[in-house]
């Protein structure tokens, strides 16, 4: 088990039980998720746009789609 990993295990077990059990759930659906055709590839391309400096902030995507609270 990695160091990280250990460090999120202690703090999930000072929470209530109900809420390891929420995050149990979660981790186990992320762990059995398979990528869907395409994924890895739509990734890799949002990661090249990123280095690209190719996006938006939250700021300007609020603005755009009319949510922006100025």
């Amino acid at each position: 088990m990695t160091k990280l990993l250990e460090q999120a295990v202690a703090h999930l077990r000072q929470l209530p039980d109900d809420m390891q059990d929420s995050a149990a759930r979660a981790i186990i659906l992320q762990i059995e998720e398979e990528a869907e055709p395409g994924d890895l590839e739509a990734i890799a391309e949002g990661r090249a746009a990123f280095d690209r400096g190719d996006f938006s902030t939250l700021k300007e995507w609020r603005n755009d789609v009319g949510l922006s609270t100025n």
